[in-house]
């Protein structure tokens, strides 16, 4: 089983990025709803951290996001 750190982030770096490196990333369902709620980054498997808003589907999904969650599924 996959273990999940799940201690606060203290001063996380958010980044936007440019125009053209904005991607959509995969995120655990409960920690958008966290941050809607609550407003706390939440953190990409890729690593990235930031306060989502903007419409993912208008962005390509990130590449090491895609590659991560393949090997996740892989593992099923």
């Amino acid at each position: 089983m996959t273990e999940i750190d799940t201690r606060p982030v203290v001063d996380p770096q958010l980044d936007d990025g440019d125009d053209d490196d904005r991607y959509s990333h995969y995120v655990r369902k409960e920690d958008i709803l966290r941050s809607q709620v609550d407003g706390t980054p939440v953190k990409a498997m890729c690593g990235k951290m930031w306060l989502p808003g903007k419409d993912a589907e208008r962005h390509p999904v990130c590449p090491v996001c895609k590659d991560m969650m393949g090997m996740l599924e892989s593992m099923q």
